[in-house]
């Protein structure tokens, strides 16, 4: 059941989106593998599932609550319920595990001690946003020896495997959620929250035009505080994050799709073919078509 991709596309509608193959089984792993070159993060993201994430080689930077740290192979990362984050290669490769999985995944409903005693403090935890996880640590490394033993049942995929994952996912929640040392970075300031609706907004409208104005529209705010948040979180404007999310789903879609250098564009927001070979320039120091032959 683990998909191979390079990157994990992403819808607006969080509450709505379905984001695994069988909605019986609300759990979906991910194997990502990124070389320098070709295309090399996951832009920012956030979804009310709950996700472990495990460098099997390589290393990665994880970015999530004003926090940033190189994950080295061999250790891990959790991210709860809601959380802006980002994942993006450090260093020549990369490869690591994402699980996703909902809330109700372990307990199978609310309405029971399960879901009351071990879930929901974890997700409930306004000062809980994530950790980072290091084999050096006893606790944190039981954590990470969990969710690698249910990556591997869902590698080989042997008949109980399902029962194995809800197991081992709730033993590494478990470890969690009795963790003195958890860090406590608040995530739900009115800010976090309006950056979250922009960036949803970004991510949904992307091949359109779009404005600062209509950015602030969406959160209820003005113009000059729409700039602040994505200066105080992103550290660009924007109009740069508009831009360099364009230009993510462009790299994908020269990789996965068929569909022309100039298709590519326009689907993207770029209407002008100079204006976007121009841009991916830049942005990654080839050209589409160069970018294209290079990791096809």
């Amino acid at each position: 059941m683990i998909k191979k991709m390079t990157t994990i596309r992403l819808v607006a509608d969080k509450e709505k989106e379905q984001m695994h193959d069988n909605p019986l089984f609300p759990c979906s792993i991910y194997l990502i593998e990124w070389n320098k070159g070709g295309i090399q993060s996951i832009p920012w993201h956030w979804h009310r599932e709950l996700e472990f994430m495990y460098v099997a080689s390589g290393s990665a930077m994880v970015e999530y609550a004003g926090k940033r740290a190189i994950v080295e192979a061999g250790n891990g990362f959790f991210c709860n319920s809601r959380v802006l984050h980002r994942y993006s290669l450090d260093g020549e490769r990369c490869q690591l595990y994402c699980m996703v999985f909902d809330e109700k995944f372990i307990s199978g409903g609310v309405a029971n001690v399960i879901f009351k005693k071990y879930v929901q403090p974890i997700v409930t935890d306004e000062m809980f946003s994530g950790k980072y996880l290091h084999t050096n640590i006893k606790r944190e490394r039981d954590v990470i020896t969990s969710i690698r033993k249910a990556f591997i049942a869902a590698q080989k995929e042997i008949f109980g495997f399902e029962l194995d994952l809800r197991y081992y996912i709730g033993r590494a929640l478990v470890i969690l959620s009795d963790h003195p040392t958890a860090s406590r970075i608040g995530y739900t300031t009115p800010q976090m929250e309006r950056i979250k609706i922009m960036v949803d907004y970004i991510h949904g409208h992307f091949g359109e035009p779009i404005t600062v104005e209509e950015l602030a529209s969406q959160a209820g705010i003005s113009e000059r505080e729409a700039q602040r948040c994505f200066q105080s979180i992103f550290n660009m404007s924007p109009r740069q994050y508009i831009q360099n999310y364009r230009l993510q789903v462009a790299e994908e879609m020269l990789l996965e799709s068929n569909e022309s250098i100039l298709s590519i564009g326009m689907s993207c927001g770029y209407y002008n073919p100079s204006h976007f070979s121009k841009a991916f320039r830049l942005y990654r120091g080839c050209s589409p078509h160069a970018f294209r032959q290079q990791n096809s």
